[in-house]
This record gives C-alpha cells, structure tokens and sequence, in this order.
C-alpha cells in the first residue's frame, strides 16, 4: 500500500512533469529560431525524436565509445552532453519519485533538463537535420 505522503509527491510531481512537457511540447517552439510557426508534423516528429533519445541513448553512448576506439576521436561535445541529459533525467525522476525525503532541487533539475532536451529536439526538427554527415 502507498503512503498518503508517498501519493501526494507522485501527484505534485506528475502534474508538474506534465505541465512542464505540453509547455515544452507546444509554446517552446516560439522561443526557438526561426521563430516561426511549426506544423503538426512537427510536434509528431519532436515526439518521436524525444521517444527515440529517451530509449536509445545507451546505443548512442555504446557508439560513441566505438567511435573514440575505432577513429580516435569524439562526436562533437554538446552532442555528448544532450545524450547524457536523457540518462540523468531518468535518475532524477527515480530519486524525485522515491527519495524519503522532499528533494525539490532534484525536482527543478528534472524541470531544467526535460526543457533543454526539448529545446535541442525543437532546434533539429525546426532547422533540419542531415544523419548523412560524415
């Protein structure tokens, strides 16, 4: 059985996850360049993109190692830490959800990271993007 205290935190932190990803979702792309009006195609596609980087970023970080190995050298290092923010925001939202104690600065930086994982995401959809590099 969950504790009244327990289930209270899940609420508080579920509600706020999810205002934070439909504001994400929908008005962050204004903030974005080009400034411009976005599609629904877009909002699918940012949807899909943020699914696939929330899954896959152990296949992203096992190829960038076969990367460093094989070539000797890295991706760029802003792609690095945009892989990395999906495996921290995975244990930010563990430690928010069941931590003993109230850890709200945990909770502000799973705010902080789901934004600019959306901002990233936003940036590539709205500019395009070209997997063929290389």
């Amino acid at each position: 059985m969950i504790k009244p205290a327990i289930n209270s935190k899940l609420k508080i932190s579920g509600a706020s996850l999810l205002v934070n990803f439909l504001i994400s979702w929908t008005i962050l792309p204004l903030a974005v360049p080009p400034f411009g009006i976005y599609s629904l195609n877009n909002l699918l596609e940012v949807i899909l993109w943020q699914g696939i980087a929330t899954i896959g970023w152990p296949f992203a970080i096992l190829g960038g190692f076969a990367n460093l190995f094989l070539q000797g050298n890295v991706s760029s290092l802003v792609t690095l830490l945009i892989v990395l923010i999906y495996p921290g925001m995975i244990l930010l939202l563990i430690f928010v959800l069941f931590s003993k104690r109230s850890r709200r600065w945990m909770l502000i930086f799973l705010h902080i990271l789901l934004t600019i994982s959306f901002v990233a995401i936003w940036y590539q959809v709205l500019n395009g993007y070209d997997f063929m590099i290389g």
